[in-house]
């Protein structure tokens, strides 16, 4: 449609155009989404195939020492006299050998089985240990889950009630260790294939007499032009271990069955995408499939409302406290700032409280004759109005943040822009759409969708207000007001759940970057980021 036929529509018209236009707009860029995403990873195989061309290269090109460098690391850089550095990378080498022949196979065979020996108990007895046989049953084939029923059966059968623990394979150990070990040798695959392209490069210098720099040059390099990288290597490590391995150890959980009934003492196995499958593909009631949609569902409908019902309402309070001729604005001011000095948990529980069966307003209610004896409020025991009280409750929470983030760009609108639309006669809502909120959002927008991503993963409102109540049968492990990411704390925390959990994780990170990202490129800020339009 063209601008002057749009302009001859009725504001219900224009409206409903935009509307459209954006579900149509969002489901190309969802589309797109995920077409750029499958082009970056071929774009990523395609330049690790170019960096083995280039090794390849390096074997055809290299000489005898070049050559070597690929079975010896360091020793075309030892032959052109480059001692140091050769030694440091023969010393890594051999050290990745080390680690691999003592402790990287069995964690890679670990990695693989998750264990083959179950924990088990044996009863201390005056007779062979290995030889007790009771009605049949030798020791070696009695498991058992508790230490409880171990005391027992020995009491039973011997008299005795104290037993032996024999240690087994501990699933969640074998998990760790071996991811830990598959990220040391993509590591050191990537060190290796940067050590021999370097010793092509240093055998080109040196037949065309051009200076290799020595391993002090280098360091002094590393010190100034290269300090960037120095600063950052231990922020790195730092992320790569306490992040990024972490990560990597849920996500793998996401393909095994570990839960409370296989956890210690026992072990979990891997099942492939089964808990994926249950999530896409069971629909009846307690299913984690009906679960996880409704939950979904009503997770979205919570970020969609604590967003922009809080970003809106905040600007038209904004708005007020800064027009002209509204006294005590510094006053206002202060008044939001205090409500956000309260710690948040702090006013959600008391609130928590206000609101419960014998909290001050059911009091209320009974002093002004609204409840009688034996009546009380179903505030967080009804699905509908805990949700719409979660909504409210949390306009109170969101406001003040949104009333000081845009304060400061309503200062910064020129005033020529109100004073031609008022010359002009236009409308306040008019100068509101085409003025306020355009200059606002384009400030706001990436903080807009961070605040929906973080109203996605809000767990403080729901866990310390209605703590994912009223419970139903329909759900598994959830409440009405769970959202997402409570639901995955009430998995793993309350009920052992842990692959299940990752599951979910897994699906919430998708959902979140998916929307976030979409988003993101929709805005004027991106779109526009050099100037406002």
């Amino acid at each position: 449609m063209k601008y002057a036929d749009y302009i001859n529509l009725t504001p219900k018209d224009q409206a409903l155009y935009r509307i459209n236009t954006w579900f149509k707009n969002f489901g190309h860029n969802f589309v797109q989404f995920w077409i750029n995403l499958w082009h970056g990873i071929i774009n990523l195989f395609k330049k690790i195939g170019r960096s083995f061309k280039k090794i390849g290269y390096a074997f055809v090109r290299g000489d005898i020492y070049t050559k070597l460098s690929f079975f010896f690391l360091g020793v075309s850089h030892i032959r052109r006299k480059q001692i140091i550095k050769g030694i440091l990378f023969l010393c890594v080498e051999a050290l990745f050998i080390f680690y691999m022949v003592m402790t990287g196979a069995s964690a890679i065979v670990g990695l693989i089985t998750l264990g083959v020996r179950p924990q088990m108990f044996g009863c201390s007895s005056s007779n062979n240990l290995y030889n007790l046989d009771f009605d049949g049953l030798s020791i070696t084939d009695l498991r058992f889950l508790t230490s409880s029923s171990a005391s027992l059966f020995c009491q039973t059968y011997t008299g005795d009630a104290s037993y032996v623990t024999f240690a087994g394979d501990r699933s969640q150990l074998l998990l760790l260790f071996g991811i830990l070990c598959v990220i040391i040798i993509v590591l050191f695959v990537a060190f290796w294939v940067s050590v021999v392209n370097d010793s092509i490069k240093v055998q080109e210098k040196a037949e065309a007499r051009i200076h290799n720099n020595t391993f002090f040059e280098d360091i002094k390099e590393y010190l100034d032009g290269k300090f960037y990288r120095t600063l950052l290597f231990l922020p790195v490590l730092g992320i790569a271990v306490f992040t990024l391995l972490p990560i990597f150890d849920m996500i793998m959980m996401a393909f095994t069955n570990y839960d409370l009934a296989h956890s210690e003492p026992k072990m979990f196995d891997w099942v492939g995408l089964q808990n994926f499958a249950s999530i896409f593909t069971q629909t009846g009631a307690s299913s984690f499939g009906y679960t996880f949609w409704h939950v979904l569902g009503w997770t979205l409908i919570w970020a969609f409302c604590a967003t922009f019902i809080n970003y809106f309402l905040g600007m038209i309070v904004a708005m007020i406290i800064n027009k002209k001729g509204i006294r005590f604005k510094g006053l206002w001011r202060t008044l939001l700032v205090l409500s956000i000095a309260i710690p948040q948990f702090v006013s959600l529980m008391a609130i928590n409280k206000f609101l419960s069966q014998g909290g001050i307003v059911e009091g209320l209610l009974y002093a002004i004759g609204y409840l009688k004896n034996g009546q009380s409020i179903q505030i967080w025991q009804n699905a509908t109005s805990a949700r719409i009280a979660i909504i409210v409750i949390n306009i109170w929470i969101g406001i003040p943040y949104t009333v000081l983030s845009v304060s400061g760009i309503l200062l910064n609108i020129p005033d020529d822009l109100y004073e031609s639309a008022q010359i002009d006669g236009t409308s306040p809502f008019r100068t509101y759409t085409k003025i306020t909120l355009p200059y606002v959002i384009f400030v706001t927008g990436p903080s807009l969708i961070t605040t929906f991503v973080g109203n996605i993963n809000n767990f403080n409102v729901i866990f310390f207000l209605s703590g994912g109540g009223p419970d139903t049968l329909d759900y598994a492990s959830a409440g009405k007001t769970d959202l997402l990411v409570t639901w995955l704390y009430t998995l793993t925390v309350n009920k052992s759940n842990y692959s299940m959990g990752s599951v979910i994780g897994i699906l919430v990170f998708v959902v979140c970057a998916t929307l976030s990202l979409i988003a993101y490129r929709n805005t004027s800020a991106y779109k526009n980021e050099e100037t406002f339009a």
